[in-house]
């Protein structure tokens, strides 16, 4: 038997009996819920819709009675949850914020819920809020259901081997010793490196492991995928190629795209989430828009003062989890809804984009929200700039990092000046800072933005 054919049965075997075992051993409620959502997402529109209000009633009437601060909040909004959802008195409902879940986390406990049947988790605080809240043990199985649904749509299955670049601590910190080589082997099957803190050296080990196992799939922080590609592209290399690539974590840029493709081979599948509720939404293989995970999760764009329309603040409700429900919960991020149906016949609604955290904004003296990844496409075309970041120090100045690159001067200068001039519209000073490199956060992740306190009075400007 040939190599190829031993690993297509291993791929095989792995898909249909150890996954599936796994599953029914570990998380009860994982095989239920993938064939329900496997349906369902081909459900009409309306029906879908339905299906959520009806979950939303029982979450509501859940939280009235078992979480205190949902109790206080339903009764000043007028929210009555035993006599239905009542729309206007659910828009009137004040959105949950990270705040809250930091300072009144014990008001969001379900009393009624058995510590037993819950886990704690937590969010690395990338933007400078970290969190701490509580998942039923059986959300943990339906999370991992929508993961495998959409990574199902890229072609990716339990069983095949992926490349992992991922910048994550909370997710670097795995398990040791032989159950975890037999999990890693017969189970997830990853080859990763963990992009927080990555020399070239690094790079090049990984290759060299890819190269070996020659996975078919890659899953990546957006700019963790195109650093490898670029550093693959800088040596010359072209014989690493996967059917498809999952991008996660960050914004992602269509010249991003372009670059992934064109040095993989596969299509990108774009993905967003967070760890609050896992899959948001994520892209199918029409790529018309991300598909919202509607199924456990309810999600608005609610306008904001700003931001121009249709871009609005994401707020989500999930509507599975009971042990801390999270409510009208306004996660921090940017987008806007994607009209009309996807060619793939799917009726789960779809975001068109998202613009990323709110503090990848700059935020001006008039009150406007003008978004850093956007502004990045605004001179994505300029050859002689590598790289770019927005430092805004608070309502002072906005410090423009550049990486240059070849041909970078004067001209090249007066051109960044000029664009993003009409974009600020003179809201702040422009000042631009040529830089040999940016770093990615300790998280792993890439911001466009980042927010820092106002320079002291009278520091001199160059």
């Amino acid at each position: 038997m040939s190599g190829a054919a031993q690993r297509r049965l291993d791929e095989y075997l792995v898909e249909r009996v150890v996954a599936p075992l796994w599953a029914w051993r570990e998380h009860p409620g994982y095989g239920a819920f993938r064939r329900h959502i496997e349906q369902c997402q081909y459900w009409p529109a309306d029906r879908l819709r339905a299906w959520q209000q009806q979950r939303l009633v029982e979450l509501l009437r859940h939280a009235a009675v078992q979480c205190p601060l949902y109790s206080e909040r339903f009764r000043l909004a007028g929210l009555d949850p035993g006599r239905g959802s009542q729309q206007t008195a659910w828009e009137r409902l004040p959105l949950l914020t990270k705040h809250d879940i930091q300072t009144r986390a014990a008001g969001l406990e379900a009393g009624n819920f058995p510590p037993r049947l819950r886990m704690r988790n937590q969010t690395g605080g990338s933007t400078g809020s970290p969190l701490q809240f509580f998942v039923d043990r059986r959300r943990f199985a339906t999370r991992m259901a929508s993961t495998h649904r959409h990574n199902a749509w890229a072609g990716y299955r339990p069983g095949d081997w992926i490349a992992v670049l991922w910048g994550a601590r909370l997710d670097a910190d795995a398990e040791v010793g032989w159950k975890a080589w037999w999990r890693e082997r017969l189970l997830e099957r990853t080859i990763a490196l963990n992009t927080s803190s990555v020399a070239p050296r690094d790079w090049d080990l990984f290759r060299d492991q890819v190269r070996r196992r020659r996975p078919r799939f890659l899953l990546a922080y957006a700019r963790s995928a195109v650093a490898f590609a670029e550093h693959l592209r800088a040596q010359g290399s072209d014989d690493l190629r996967f059917e498809s690539v999952i991008t996660s974590a960050e914004v992602l840029l269509p010249e991003q795209r372009r670059t992934i493709e064109s040095v993989f081979g596969g299509r990108v599948f774009n993905r967003y989430g967070a760890r609050e509720v896992s899959v948001i939404a994520s892209e199918c293989d029409r790529h018309e828009g991300l598909h919202v995970n509607a199924e456990a999760l309810l999600v608005e764009v609610v306008p904001a003062p700003g931001l121009p329309a249709p871009w609005g603040k994401v707020v989500i409700t999930d509507l599975l989890n009971r042990s801390m429900p999270l409510i009208r919960y306004e996660i921090g991020d940017v987008a806007r809804w994607q009209a009309g149906n996807c060619a793939c016949g799917r009726g789960l609604p779809r975001l068109a984009e998202v613009q990323g955290r709110t503090t990848d904004f700059l935020q001006l003296p008039d009150g406007r929200w003008v978004s850093g990844p956007a502004l990045t496409l605004v001179i994505a075309d300029m050859a002689e700039v590598r790289q770019v970041q927005f430092v805004q120090h608070g309502q002072k100045e906005i410090v423009l990092r550049v990486v240059p690159g070849a041909g970078y001067g004067e001209a090249a200068r007066h051109e960044l000046c000029r664009r993003l001039d009409l974009y600020l519209r003179g809201g702040l000073p422009l000042r631009l800072e040529e830089v040999a490199g940016i770093a990615s956060e300790a998280s792993g992740k890439y911001r466009f933005v980042v927010q820092q306190p106002a320079p002291p009075a009278g520091k001199a400007q160059v």
